[in-house]
């Protein structure tokens, strides 16, 4: 691979990144208009609508939906997907975007170790990161508001499901389309969602409309151009610097709550957030070093 092929990658992978950092700034300040359930529907519905042409101009499918244990076991991720953004989005309206952004990334370091449950042997590296990630966390909720900490345990919560999902789609990736495995989670996520609405919120057509620019974002760019730019550029990117390019969608997340929601972290809340993400990525040094060029690393399809 040539050095200006592999130089695309990187800035294809930093702009995914980016993409998924900025997320957590709509998807906080979406909900200043409309409750997290709802604009966890919005954003499932947008970002299944703008998957589908993609899919269409990729791969030209003949059955959208099928009764097959493909379309049921991308069925039962979508389950996984759809609690794990729920806890996501519900633990924003009590935390910060920052806060968010390094918190959900600890899914890198639960990843290896729910693999003990598969009998996976987990290499030293991987308990070096858990032990960064828990003084990280220390650090982290050193705060004093009890809704920061229930918000911190909510976001927490979905990243363990964030794992759980990474974990299942590694095992059924291969069985079908990334495009099919995507819009089938979309679609029943958007079907679960919606029929949630009325139980846990108001309909708002006119909250839903001060939030379009955020449900636009999240939907489109955060759910669709961002998966499609990380499959095209870990096609030719070494895959240490797709994890470690791909990883710094926290750091976004915290200099784009700063910039734009005038969101701050204190010293220590600064070193916890540092110790999260170095625990996340020596976790994954092993690991890493092992991969060849272009072997793709996982990554929640469609999450920030």
């Amino acid at each position: 691979m040539s050095l200006r092929s592999d130089f695309k990658a990187d800035l294809i992978l930093l702009l995914t990144a980016f993409i998924w950092g900025l997320a957590f700034v709509y998807q906080r300040s979406g909900m200043d208009h409309i409750g997290p359930v709802t604009f966890t529907f919005g954003r499932f519905l947008i970002g299944a609508l703008a998957i589908l042409p993609i899919w269409f101009l990729m791969e030209k499918p003949k059955k959208i939906f099928a009764f097959n244990k493909t379309n049921r076991n991308a069925a039962l991720l979508g389950l996984v997907l759809t609690s794990g953004m729920l806890l996501q989005q519900w633990g924003m309206v009590y935390t910060t975007a920052g806060r968010a952004g390094f918190l959900t990334g600890i899914y890198l370091v639960f990843v290896p170790v729910i693999g003990l449950l598969f009998r996976n042997k987990t290499e030293w590296p991987t308990w070096v990161g858990i032990g960064l990630a828990l003084f990280g966390l220390f650090f982290l909720s050193q705060i004093d508001s009890d809704e920061f900490f229930v918000g911190d345990l909510l976001v927490l919560g979905s990243s363990l499901l964030f794992a759980l999902h990474i974990i299942f789609t590694g095992i059924i990736a291969n069985d079908t389309s990334p495009f099919r495995l995507i819009f089938v989670q979309f679609s029943i996520a958007t079907v679960i969602t919606g029929a949630m609405i009325p139980i846990f919120e108001v309909w708002d057509w006119q909250g839903i409309l001060d939030a379009g620019v955020a449900l636009l974002y999240v939907g489109i760019l955060s759910s669709g151009l961002g998966f499609c730019l990380q499959v095209v550029g870990q096609r030719t990117a070494p895959a240490s610097h797709s994890a470690i390019i791909l990883s710094f969608e926290s750091v976004f997340a915290a200099f784009c709550g700063w910039w734009l929601l005038d969101e701050y972290l204190t010293g220590p809340e600064l070193l916890g957030c540092g110790l999260i993400l170095a625990g996340g990525l020596v976790s994954q040094l092993k690991i890493l070093l092992k991969q060849s060029p272009g072997e793709p690393i996982m990554h929640p399809p469609g999450v920030n």
